[in-house]
């Protein structure tokens, strides 16, 4: 199944260049992918309600291929690219009207019990032989994101906005604590090519995490910890 929606680039995504945001562009993907679940009757709150379970995003890596702006009507189509026992993967492309690909996403996720919190096969929430899988519109590979030994440029707070109804910090919400070590200037002039993300544990309510950053032949990389423990790790190709 592939799950279409119609949009336009509203106030709620762009950013101050009037072009979506590299935080909207997070923020349209995961509604696709919420979306998109929710059709499969897979969303969060089903697999809660009748699994005790929950969904985690493991990997996220989104390519850029050309901006929308303010007002600009475009195609979101999300879909199950990759299935295996231990995690799923949702691919998320967001289509100009011209038929040209503005944003590619490819999405890891696996399901965690909600009682222990340890991973659970994707057939125990019920996922079965007859799951339809489609192709993959764009090459798309996971990097090993080094990111060791980086200076602290920033800290936060997990705050109650900040949280999903996992009760965990939202994944979108570490992106904006990554995007907030910029300045506006550096944001609008921050010619980005990938933003490949690694979740590596949770993040709760009132944990203070610490923002590390490095600049290295054109990528930007970061680690997002928690009591010295790496959370978060991100990697930013310009």
């Amino acid at each position: 199944m592939i799950y279409v929606k119609r949009q336009i680039a509203s106030s709620s995504v762009i950013g101050a260049d009037a072009k979506l945001s590299f935080i909207g562009l997070f923020d349209v993907v995961e509604d696709a992918i919420t979306e998109c679940m929710g059709e499969l009757h897979l969303d969060g709150v089903t697999v809660k309600r009748e699994y005790n379970a929950f969904w985690v995003f493991t990997k996220n890596k989104i390519k850029l291929f050309d901006a929308l702006v303010w007002g600009e009507k475009f195609t979101v189509e999300s879909f199950v690219s990759s299935l295996s026992p231990a995690k799923m993967t949702v691919d998320t492309a967001l289509t100009k009207s011209d038929g040209t690909l503005a944003a590619y996403s490819s999405c890891e996720m696996c399901v965690l019990d909600l009682t222990t919190g340890r991973i659970r096969r994707t057939s125990t929430v019920g996922i079965d032989d007859s799951f339809v899988v489609e192709k993959p519109r764009c090459a798309m590979s996971f990097e090993r994101i080094d990111a060791d030994g980086l200076p602290q440029a920033d800290e936060a707070v997990v705050r109650s906005t900040n949280v999903d109804y996992s009760r965990h910090c939202n994944n979108v919400e570490y992106l904006r604590f990554l995007f907030n070590t910029y300045s506006v200037e550096e944001l609008t002039q921050l010619n980005v090519r990938e933003i490949e993300v690694c979740y590596v544990a949770q993040a709760y309510e009132g944990d203070r995490l610490c923002i590390h950053k490095g600049v290295f032949d054109g990528c930007d990389v970061f680690s997002v910890r928690k009591d010295n423990a790496e959370i978060v790790k991100c990697l930013i190709s310009r």
